[in-house]
């Protein structure tokens, strides 16, 4: 599947929000993993401990999204994408 601007700032912004609530809630286990921004495409290319904390840290984006009642919004200007017949 191919990569849409749409989605990279989608996931700038979940991002943003994730490194935002590590910083504000001390997740010091985190921490070196928000000392850079990942591209979209370095998050989908990484793999293992390092796969893991980044997808911690945009679970944490995706849960300031809700909190904040933005998470529809965000999703409503995505592009709809083609579903596959169960």
């Amino acid at each position: 599947m191919q990569i849409k601007d749409s989605d990279r700032i989608l996931f700038n912004r979940v991002w943003a929000l994730g490194a935002k609530a590590v910083k504000d809630n001390r997740v010091t286990a985190l921490t070196y993993v928000i000392l850079s921004t990942p591209t979209l495409e370095e998050y989908q290319n990484s793999h293992g401990q390092r796969m893991t904390d980044l997808i911690k840290v945009v679970q944490l984006g995706i849960s300031q999204l809700r909190e904040r009642g933005e998470l529809e919004a965000e999703l409503a200007e995505l592009p709809s994408v083609p579903r596959r017949a169960s």
